[in-house]
């Protein structure tokens, strides 16, 4: 489980620091997130219909034939080299699925929810190759809409101080 934790635990640290640079550029440059909403999309969806994706896909709905090469292993880190293979390919299948929290905003309990029932769905349901189609085009039509529809996609808005005065 350790090796599991350090992959996820290496995309959380990616993801933070993509956050503090595009928060950083969006407070300096207001427009800029329309830009950076659109590309995260746009990346997502690219992600999300790649060849690779389904391989890592189908990996993680059923790793144990890949795991299993590791029996004959006797290193004491064995346990740990099991758990980082798994992970980084878990990682590998669900970075376009965390990379949309920066548009969508960290906090934003609703689009982890709905992020953690597609991620749920891709892995268990016969048809989630399919789906995890679906959400590709999806989020290659978010992209697209990115640019002009602010209101959809709050994580990226301007957080300087208000101008309103304080009552």
């Amino acid at each position: 489980m350790g090796g599991y934790l350090i992959a996820w635990t290496a995309l959380g640290l990616v993801v933070y620091g993509i956050l503090t640079v595009t928060g950083n550029l969006v407070d300096s440059h207001p427009d800029a997130g329309r830009w950076i909403r659109a590309g995260a999309f746009l990346l997502a969806g690219l992600h999300q219909l790649s060849p690779l994706k389904n391989v890592r896909l189908r990996h993680c709905r059923s790793p144990m034939g890949q795991l299993v090469r590791y029996a004959g292993y006797r290193s004491h880190a064995r346990d740990l080299r099991v758990g980082a293979h798994h992970g980084l390919y878990c990682v590998g299948c669900r970075w376009g699925l965390m990379i949309v929290l920066v548009p969508l905003g960290t906090m934003n309990i609703a689009a982890m929810a709905g992020l953690a029932v597609v991620i749920f769905i891709e892995k268990l349901w016969r048809l989630g190759p399919v789906f995890s189609t679906a959400v590709g085009v999806v989020f290659l039509v978010l992209a697209a809409l990115a640019p002009f529809q602010s209101w959809l996609l709050p994580g990226l808005e301007h957080s300087g101080p208000s101008t309103r005065p304080m009552t």
